[in-house]
């Protein structure tokens, strides 16, 4: 099923590399999902602004400030911090 020497264990661990956001995902049920399997600094903050209505996007950062403000774990610097170390011109 694999190429030799791929295995699922290493195609998970790539995956883990990626960075992701939180635009339309910023849910009760989702984010601890993608904090889970994202390492810490890999989750940053979107909105999808302007393709999401407005009432969809505040809706979401409501669930994120909520999940902030409540010590979620996995989300330290998503407000800003991880993007900046991502891409130091934004500093």
């Amino acid at each position: 099923m694999f190429t030799e020497g791929v295995t699922a264990d290493g195609i998970l661990e790539e995956l883990r590399g990626f960075y992701v956001d939180t635009a339309l995902s910023a849910t009760p049920t989702a984010l601890p999902s993608l904090t889970a399997f994202f390492p810490p600094g890999h989750v940053l903050y979107g909105s999808d602004h302007p393709f999401a209505a407005e009432a969809w996007g505040t809706g979401f950062d409501r669930y994120l400030d909520e999940a902030l403000a409540a010590g979620h774990p996995g989300l330290e610097g998503v407000d800003r911090a991880t993007a900046e170390a991502l891409i130091p011109r934004l500093r």
